[in-house]
Protein backbone atom coordinates (compact mmCIF):
# COMPACT_ATOMS: atom_id res chain seq x y z
CA UNK A 1 0.00 0.00 0.00
CA UNK A 2 1.51 3.21 -0.94
CA UNK A 3 1.95 5.92 1.84
CA UNK A 4 0.23 9.49 0.97
CA UNK A 5 1.62 11.04 4.18
CA UNK A 6 0.19 13.71 5.72
CA UNK A 7 -1.51 14.60 2.29
CA UNK A 8 -5.43 15.11 2.49
CA UNK A 9 -8.10 13.50 -0.01
CA UNK A 10 -10.77 15.33 -0.85
CA UNK A 11 -13.62 14.20 -2.72
CA UNK A 12 -14.27 16.00 -5.82
CA UNK A 13 -18.04 16.58 -6.09
CA UNK A 14 -18.82 13.74 -3.35
CA UNK A 15 -17.01 10.92 -5.14
CA UNK A 16 -17.95 11.75 -8.54
CA UNK A 17 -15.92 8.52 -10.60
CA UNK A 18 -18.26 6.19 -9.34
CA UNK A 19 -21.56 8.00 -7.74
CA UNK A 20 -23.75 11.03 -9.70
CA UNK A 21 -21.77 14.18 -8.91
CA UNK A 22 -23.25 16.86 -6.55
CA UNK A 23 -25.79 15.03 -5.12
CA UNK A 24 -26.32 13.46 -1.76
CA UNK A 25 -25.97 10.14 -2.82
CA UNK A 26 -22.19 10.73 -3.63
CA UNK A 27 -21.78 12.98 -0.43
CA UNK A 28 -22.55 9.99 1.37
CA UNK A 29 -20.52 7.68 -0.74
CA UNK A 30 -17.47 9.74 0.01
CA UNK A 31 -18.10 10.07 3.91
CA UNK A 32 -18.52 6.39 3.67
CA UNK A 33 -15.00 5.86 2.07
CA UNK A 34 -13.34 8.20 4.62
CA UNK A 35 -12.86 11.32 3.74
CA UNK A 36 -12.39 14.46 5.80
CA UNK A 37 -13.63 17.11 3.17
CA UNK A 38 -15.90 16.83 0.55
CA UNK A 39 -15.37 19.39 -2.67
CA UNK A 40 -18.92 20.61 -3.93
CA UNK A 41 -19.64 23.22 -6.72
CA UNK A 42 -22.55 26.08 -5.69
CA UNK A 43 -24.91 28.25 -8.31
CA UNK A 44 -27.72 30.49 -7.08
CA UNK A 45 -31.18 30.09 -8.53
CA UNK A 46 -32.61 32.88 -10.35
CA UNK A 47 -34.53 33.52 -6.68
CA UNK A 48 -31.71 33.32 -4.67
CA UNK A 49 -31.59 29.53 -3.64
CA UNK A 50 -28.22 27.81 -3.73
CA UNK A 51 -27.40 24.53 -5.04
CA UNK A 52 -25.28 22.06 -5.65
CA UNK A 53 -24.14 21.81 -9.55
CA UNK A 54 -21.21 22.11 -11.93
CA UNK A 55 -22.18 23.13 -15.49
CA UNK A 56 -23.54 26.46 -16.02
CA UNK A 57 -25.94 24.22 -18.44
CA UNK A 58 -28.56 21.94 -17.90
CA UNK A 59 -27.68 19.75 -20.81
CA UNK A 60 -24.91 17.18 -19.73
CA UNK A 61 -26.58 16.74 -16.22
CA UNK A 62 -30.29 16.57 -16.62
CA UNK A 63 -32.61 16.18 -19.81
CA UNK A 64 -33.21 19.69 -19.62
CA UNK A 65 -32.17 22.77 -22.10
CA UNK A 66 -31.30 25.86 -20.56
CA UNK A 67 -29.06 27.44 -18.09
CA UNK A 68 -29.36 26.71 -14.54
CA UNK A 69 -28.92 30.27 -13.30
CA UNK A 70 -31.99 31.08 -14.73
CA UNK A 71 -34.44 28.90 -13.19
CA UNK A 72 -35.84 29.46 -9.83
CA UNK A 73 -35.44 27.01 -7.29
CA UNK A 74 -38.95 25.52 -7.39
CA UNK A 75 -38.45 24.83 -10.72
CA UNK A 76 -34.98 23.43 -10.15
CA UNK A 77 -36.65 21.07 -7.34
CA UNK A 78 -38.72 19.24 -10.04
CA UNK A 79 -35.49 18.73 -12.05
CA UNK A 80 -34.27 14.86 -12.32
CA UNK A 81 -30.38 14.36 -12.73
CA UNK A 82 -29.81 11.89 -15.28
CA UNK A 83 -29.35 9.22 -12.58
CA UNK A 84 -33.13 10.41 -11.38
CA UNK A 85 -31.85 11.88 -8.69
CA UNK A 86 -32.68 15.30 -7.19
CA UNK A 87 -30.39 18.85 -7.22
CA UNK A 88 -29.53 19.42 -3.42
CA UNK A 89 -29.47 22.78 -2.14
CA UNK A 90 -26.74 23.52 -0.04
CA UNK A 91 -28.71 23.95 3.23
CA UNK A 92 -29.24 19.99 2.49
CA UNK A 93 -25.31 19.03 2.06
CA UNK A 94 -24.51 21.51 5.29
CA UNK A 95 -26.80 19.48 7.04
CA UNK A 96 -24.95 15.87 5.93
CA UNK A 97 -21.36 17.11 6.61
CA UNK A 98 -22.58 18.44 9.91
CA UNK A 99 -24.05 15.44 10.92
CA UNK A 100 -20.96 13.45 9.55
CA UNK A 101 -18.56 15.41 10.93
CA UNK A 102 -16.75 16.31 7.75
CA UNK A 103 -15.44 19.42 6.13
CA UNK A 104 -16.55 21.09 3.21
CA UNK A 105 -14.81 22.79 0.16
CA UNK A 106 -17.02 25.30 -1.35
CA UNK A 107 -16.32 26.44 -4.74
CA UNK A 108 -18.71 29.12 -5.62
CA UNK A 109 -19.25 29.07 -9.64
CA UNK A 110 -21.38 32.30 -9.41
CA UNK A 111 -19.62 35.71 -8.64
CA UNK A 112 -22.35 37.07 -7.54
CA UNK A 113 -23.42 34.26 -5.24
CA UNK A 114 -19.83 34.29 -3.35
CA UNK A 115 -21.13 36.29 -0.01
CA UNK A 116 -24.18 34.24 -0.21
CA UNK A 117 -22.71 31.48 0.09
CA UNK A 118 -20.40 32.59 2.90
CA UNK A 119 -23.21 33.93 4.81
CA UNK A 120 -24.97 30.65 4.88
CA UNK A 121 -21.88 28.85 5.55
CA UNK A 122 -20.69 31.66 8.12
CA UNK A 123 -24.46 31.11 10.14
CA UNK A 124 -24.07 27.05 9.85
CA UNK A 125 -20.84 26.12 10.47
CA UNK A 126 -17.75 26.89 12.52
CA UNK A 127 -14.75 28.68 10.31
CA UNK A 128 -12.48 25.59 10.78
CA UNK A 129 -15.08 23.23 9.04
CA UNK A 130 -15.50 25.42 5.59
CA UNK A 131 -13.16 26.75 2.59
CA UNK A 132 -14.82 28.86 0.11
CA UNK A 133 -13.70 29.34 -3.05
CA UNK A 134 -13.80 30.58 -6.39
CA UNK A 135 -12.42 31.40 -10.02
CA UNK A 136 -13.83 34.55 -9.58
CA UNK A 137 -10.94 35.86 -7.55
CA UNK A 138 -12.42 39.57 -6.69
CA UNK A 139 -14.71 38.18 -4.25
CA UNK A 140 -12.74 36.10 -2.47
CA UNK A 141 -10.05 38.96 -1.90
CA UNK A 142 -13.12 41.30 -0.68
CA UNK A 143 -14.40 38.53 1.78
CA UNK A 144 -10.58 37.79 2.79
CA UNK A 145 -10.70 41.52 3.09
CA UNK A 146 -13.97 41.76 5.07
CA UNK A 147 -13.76 38.65 7.50
CA UNK A 148 -10.07 38.07 8.40
CA UNK A 149 -11.05 34.39 9.97
CA UNK A 150 -12.69 32.81 6.68
CA UNK A 151 -10.69 30.40 5.15
CA UNK A 152 -10.70 30.92 1.31
CA UNK A 153 -9.00 29.63 -1.85
CA UNK A 154 -8.41 31.22 -5.39
CA UNK A 155 -9.12 28.03 -7.96
CA UNK A 156 -6.46 28.38 -10.87
CA UNK A 157 -6.01 26.85 -14.34
CA UNK A 158 -3.18 28.38 -15.30
CA UNK A 159 0.18 30.19 -13.32
CA UNK A 160 -0.82 34.00 -13.33
CA UNK A 161 1.78 36.78 -14.45
CA UNK A 162 3.70 37.92 -11.90
CA UNK A 163 1.94 35.54 -9.55
CA UNK A 164 3.48 36.03 -5.98
CA UNK A 165 2.51 40.01 -6.35
CA UNK A 166 -1.01 38.86 -7.37
CA UNK A 167 -1.32 36.10 -4.63
CA UNK A 168 -0.40 38.52 -1.40
CA UNK A 169 -3.28 41.34 -3.14
CA UNK A 170 -5.71 38.24 -3.28
CA UNK A 171 -4.44 37.00 -0.07
CA UNK A 172 -6.37 33.46 -0.17
CA UNK A 173 -5.49 30.78 2.59
CA UNK A 174 -5.19 28.06 -0.45
CA UNK A 175 -4.21 27.77 -3.67
CA UNK A 176 -6.01 25.59 -5.92
CA UNK A 177 -5.01 24.60 -9.23
CA UNK A 178 -5.13 21.66 -11.97
CA UNK A 179 -2.62 18.95 -12.02
CA UNK A 180 -2.16 19.21 -15.85
CA UNK A 181 -1.58 23.14 -14.93
CA UNK A 182 1.76 24.35 -12.87
CA UNK A 183 5.19 24.67 -11.95
CA UNK A 184 7.87 24.86 -10.07
CA UNK A 185 7.61 28.81 -9.87
CA UNK A 186 3.90 28.50 -8.38
CA UNK A 187 4.92 25.95 -5.80
CA UNK A 188 7.46 27.86 -4.45
CA UNK A 189 5.32 30.94 -4.62
CA UNK A 190 2.71 29.31 -2.77
CA UNK A 191 4.90 27.44 -0.36
CA UNK A 192 7.29 30.58 0.36
CA UNK A 193 4.37 32.35 1.20
CA UNK A 194 3.22 29.75 3.30
CA UNK A 195 -0.28 29.22 1.83
CA UNK A 196 -1.69 25.46 1.19
CA UNK A 197 -1.89 24.01 -1.88
CA UNK A 198 -4.67 21.71 -3.33
CA UNK A 199 -4.05 20.05 -6.35
CA UNK A 200 -7.43 18.98 -9.08
CA UNK A 201 -8.54 16.24 -10.09
CA UNK A 202 -6.15 13.45 -8.99
CA UNK A 203 -7.01 10.60 -10.27
CA UNK A 204 -4.15 7.98 -11.68
CA UNK A 205 -1.20 6.48 -9.64
CA UNK A 206 1.33 8.63 -12.12
CA UNK A 207 -0.52 11.56 -11.02
CA UNK A 208 -0.36 10.62 -7.27
CA UNK A 209 3.38 9.83 -7.60
CA UNK A 210 3.91 13.34 -8.82
CA UNK A 211 1.68 14.70 -5.72
CA UNK A 212 4.04 12.63 -3.46
CA UNK A 213 7.08 14.58 -4.28
CA UNK A 214 5.54 17.77 -4.25
CA UNK A 215 3.80 16.94 -0.61
CA UNK A 216 0.28 19.57 -1.24
CA UNK A 217 -1.67 19.98 1.51
CA UNK A 218 -4.22 18.10 -0.29
CA UNK A 219 -5.15 16.52 -3.61
CA UNK A 220 -9.04 16.62 -4.65
CA UNK A 221 -10.07 12.87 -6.68
CA UNK A 222 -13.24 11.58 -7.99
CA UNK A 223 -11.97 8.11 -6.58
CA UNK A 224 -11.11 8.84 -3.02
CA UNK A 225 -11.15 5.05 -2.47
CA UNK A 226 -8.22 4.44 -4.19
CA UNK A 227 -6.11 6.66 -1.69
CA UNK A 228 -8.15 6.13 1.18
CA UNK A 229 -7.42 2.15 2.06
Amino acid sequence: MTDFGNIIIIGHRGAAGTVFENTAESILAAIHIGVMYVEIDVWKTRDGELILYHDAYLERLTDQKGFIYDLDYESVQKIRLKNNASIPSLKDVINIAKTHHIKLLVEVKDENAVKDAFHLLKCEMDYSDFIIGSFFHKPIMELKIQYPLVQTSVMLECVPVDFGHYLKRVNPDYVTVSVQSYNEYLIKTVQDQQRRLVFYTVNSESEMKQMLQINPWAIITDYPERFIK
